[in-house]
């Protein structure tokens, strides 16, 4: 417009110093198409931000499942726990003299019935003579491989192990057994002797529970007491000697 000194004055827009319009500044973005402006500052509204996604529970079921495991309660005592003779320290084995102790007592257990058979075969005439005689020299035959070959067999099988829960077999010849009896269940100790066990100052020891009966043929005789004093104190019974 025309002044007083006849100069005409030109409106000037102030720009910021950095150039940019009003309203396009990066730092102070101008507000969006369509939303009012009437100058009132409008509360900042942050939204949901995806930055850091999170694990599927699927995949960190594992992890807690190992926790569970980890510090949950221990298995019972029972259920892994090793018999007293799965441990080669804690078995107890026989004297080597043993064998000679059975050695006799096969003898003596099998010489009767050779002396029946020679007998019928020189008294009764059944069959011819080379029958009769050939089946006395077979039953001696058996005895004699049975007193060198079975005792010495017998010994390396045989061994026995204690525990305070339990009594730990092994025995056999041909057929290995081994016979696990619970300290709870024993119910009679019997010890016995013969005149071949005193010979050899050895004793026989039978275990009976309500289901059976474990031997142990050939112990020491002051092994044999003191295996029967530790039973007995372990099951609460008085063994009958």
């Amino acid at each position: 417009m025309p002044g007083e000194s006849g100069r005409t004055l030109i409106p000037v827009t102030s720009r910021p110093a950095t150039g940019h319009p009003p309203g396009t500044h990066p730092a102070h973005p101008g507000p969006p198409p369509g939303e009012p402006t009437n100058g009132t500052a409008e509360p900042a509204t942050t939204p949901a931000a995806p930055a850091v996604e999170s694990v599927p529970a699927v995949e960190s079921a594992p992890a807690a499942e190992t926790t569970r495991s980890t510090s949950g309660p221990a298995a019972p005592i029972g259920a892994d726990r090793p018999l007293a003779g799965d441990l080669p320290m804690e078995r107890h084995r026989l004297q080597p003299k043993v064998t000679r102790y059975w050695r006799w007592r096969m003898l003596f257990s099998g010489l009767p019935v050779l002396l029946l058979f020679a007998s019928l075969a020189w008294v009764l005439p059944w069959g011819a003579w080379w029958l009769r005689w050939g089946i006395v020299a077979i039953l001696a035959i058996i005895l004699v491989f049975g007193m060198i070959v079975l005792p010495p067999i017998r010994y390396r099988v045989f061994w026995y192990a204690l525990s305070a829960t339990e009594i730990d077999i092994q025995h056999g010849i041909i057929f290995i057994k081994r016979s696990v009896v619970p300290m709870h269940r024993v119910q009679n100790l019997r010890t016995e002797r013969g005149p071949m066990a005193d010979h050899y100052q050895m004793t026989n020891l039978k275990i009976r529970t309500a289901a059976g009966s474990v031997s142990i043929s050939g112990l020491d005789r002051i092994e044999a007491d003191d295996l029967c004093n530790r039973i007995s104190e372990l099951s609460d019974i008085a063994d009958d000697v």
